[in-house]
């Protein structure tokens, strides 16, 4: 009898263990195919701006010309450097933030995995393959991929810290991480102090991580220095939103976790009571987690995210759900782990149960919708548009351009249009007495019909792209009769 349950308990760990080896081959294929496929397309505006004012300009401009927040530093050097060893192309570019993506996912992956156990390590992978948030920006030619890195080299070296009987090589990779991080995006400071100051309060760590802080301290210092007083200046920028007095409270759920999983960049969540159930839901699963059961973890896991959101709101700076998308590694850690310690009792418990198989759920039918567009079609299709008019439209032919951003029609186009946001500009085409060629992009213009539409002759090419009104139109139309 013995004998018998015994040899059905080991058949049950290995089935265990082959379901688990499963769904890691299963998402980790997935989320690799879905960040590699499709690199190749049009650069959108952000990548665009980055690529022709910074990487094309070198050293000098990035490290010392006029600083906006489009460029991250870091990567804008790598990509720099990249470009003149192998050429310039957006899958190239792109490289640079796929790739330490990838890299982060697995270390924080197998950290999770060998620490935690195996349902936690598949949770995560599973939250991070199927963010839709995560989903795009990891694919874009701009310092994201970079920062969640060097994010998750931060957090899973100052987990490791705690067991540590050498802190040396762990306070120098902590430190690495720090600067790499801070060196993409300003505001990473935040999260390196934060998790600094916890590990600080280890006496053993004082004196190797003191020299370290200071050093990496001085690092950002230099780096930042001549464009010290324009980081002040566009830390007042007013793109996204602010968070509303009492949203902190519930900020770090609702102004970082919730827009991971409800759609790509550019979805902003606003303070409201109709979002508190899902933030109590998802409340619940963070507080499940057993790395929040001890000091250490819970406050390396928790310090950085609740200083950088505090300080936000504090000094009432906007922000988008890009912004704060590296600080989706810890709180994805503990959401994924919580998760894990729910589902993977015998008998779950039954609200926090059906509350993480709904929250799987509904995260798998964002990722559904958009996956496929995100993978097929270019952010913003430019290049094609180009494509378009040099394939079917003379050197002569006058171009129009009815779109807010032309600059991006500019960057692929190798000839002179006209432009403006006025449908004026469409009744000037259409007068036209040679044939003419009009691209609309529907998105900050107001949409109006293309006057001489219907004209005999004309032709429509419509470019499907996934953001920014969801397409371009390129209009092919025959002059006007005398």
């Amino acid at each position: 009898m013995h004998a018998t349950t015994r040899a059905l308990a080991s058949a049950d760990l290995r089935l265990r263990g082959a379901a688990v080896i499963l769904g890691y081959v299963a998402l980790g294929l997935l989320m690799a195919w879905t960040r590699l496929a499709g690199l190749d397309r049009s650069y959108w505006h952000d990548e665009l701006v980055t690529v022709e004012d910074f990487v094309r300009r070198g050293p000098g401009v990035i490290l010392a010309g006029e600083y906006i927040p489009n460029n991250h530093q870091l990567f804008s050097l790598l990509a720099w450097a990249t470009t003149a060893l192998a050429g310039e192309s957006e899958a190239l570019l792109r490289l640079w933030s796929v790739l330490p993506f990838l890299l982060g996912v697995v270390l924080v992956t197998g950290w999770l995995h060998r620490r935690v156990g195996p349902l936690s390590g598949l949770a995560f992978l599973y939250l991070v393959a199927l963010s839709p948030l995560l989903l795009d920006i990891s694919r874009q030619a701009r310092g994201y991929g970079l920062a969640v890195l060097a994010m998750s080299c931060l957090v899973v070296v100052a987990l490791e810290l705690e067991r540590g009987e050498r802190p040396g090589p762990l306070v120098a990779a902590f430190c690495v991480a720090s600067v790499a991080g801070t060196w993409t995006f300003p505001h990473f400071a935040l999260a390196f102090a934060a998790t600094a100051a916890v590990l600080f309060r280890e006496r053993r760590l004082r004196r190797p991580l003191g020299a370290g802080v200071l050093a990496s301290a001085a690092a950002i210092a230099v780096f930042y220095a001549p464009h010290a007083a324009e980081l002040a200046t566009n830390a007042r920028q007013e793109y996204g939103t602010q968070i509303a007095p009492l949203g902190i409270l519930t900020a770090p759920i609702d102004q970082v976790l919730v827009p991971a999983f409800l759609g790509i960049d550019g979805y902003v969540v606003f303070f409201h009571a109709a979002w508190l159930p899902l933030v109590a839901a998802l409340a619940l699963l963070l507080g499940s987690s057993p790395l929040l059961r001890s000091r250490w973890p819970a406050l390396v896991l928790t310090a950085p995210v609740v200083a950088t959101v505090a300080a936000f709101w504090a000094l009432r700076l906007y922000a988008a759900p890009r912004f704060f998308s590296f600080l989706l590694v810890p709180l994805l850690m503990l959401l994924a782990s919580g998760a894990a310690a729910v589902l993977g009792r015998r008998r779950p418990p039954l609200v926090r149960g059906i509350v993480a198989l709904a929250g799987a759920a509904l995260l798998s039918y964002y990722f559904a919708t958009a996956w496929v567009d995100v993978v097929r079609l270019p952010r913003e299709a430019h290049r094609d548009a180009a494509e378009v008019i040099r394939a079917y439209a003379p050197g002569t032919t006058p171009v129009f351009a009815y779109m807010g951003r032309p600059r991006d029609l500019d960057f692929y186009l190798d000839r002179p249009f006209r432009t403006s946001r006025r449908p004026a500009l469409l009744d000037e085409a259409c007068e036209s007495r040679l044939p003419v060629a009009i691209v609309v992009q529907p998105w900050l213009v107001r949409p109006v019909p293309i006057p001489c539409g219907g004209r005999p002759g004309t032709r429509r090419f419509t470019l499907r792209q996934y953001s920014r009104g969801e397409r371009l139109e390129v209009w092919l139309i025959p002059p006007a009769r005398a």
